[in-house]
Parts: structure tokens; C-alpha cells; sequence
């Protein structure tokens, strides 16, 4: 199964919301995967395995994963954007 991360360095609150937001907006398109919120400074990415990290906030996570650019979480602009580019790379 594939899996998006959703990884930030803010508020857990933030985190659940975009999480939610993710998992929902994936679900009623049809599309079954795993939606992992972590902290973006303790996760483990060898351990999440993720296809896509959404990140909110700044990260160091290399080129070894997509990364998605998640700040339309903390503006509640563009959310569904940002949640089209997570689609493009599991595709």
C-alpha cells in the first residue's frame, strides 16, 4: 500500500488537520493509501517507507523521496492543489 507522510515541524493541531484533510480528499477520489502524520524532526523514513512526504515547514529530507510542499495547510489556501500534486506522484 502506498503511503503519503505528512511531516511538520508546527502545531500538532496543523498536523491533524492536514492529515485529515489528505486522507479525505484521497478516499473520495477512490484512492486507498496510508496517511502518516509525524514530527518533521523525530520521523523515521526508513520505518514509514513513504511514497510522498508532505511537508510543513522547512525539512532536510534529500532527493530520496517526493517531496510536496504542504504550506497550504497553515494558509487554508491551495489545499486541494497541494493534495493534486500529492495525486500526481502516487500515480
Amino acid at each position: 500500500m502506498k503511503t503519503v507522510l505528512v511531516a511538520s515541524g508546527t502545531s500538532q493541531n496543523k498536523l491533524k488537520f492536514a492529515t485529515s484533510f489528505i486522507d479525505t480528499y484521497l478516499n473520495e477520489r477512490g484512492i486507498a493509501v496510508k496517511v502518516v502524520g509525524e514530527s518533521i524532526y523525530e520521523v523515521k523514513l526508513k520505518e514509514v517507507e513513504p511514497t510522498v512526504i508532505v511537508v510543513i515547514g522547512p525539512h532536510s529530507f534529500g532527493e530520496e523521496y517526493p517531496v510536496v510542499n504542504g504550506m497550504a495547510f497553515i494558509t487554508k489556501m491551495g489545499m486541494e492543489q497541494c493534495c493534486d500534486d500529492i495525486l500526481h506522484h502516487l500515480s
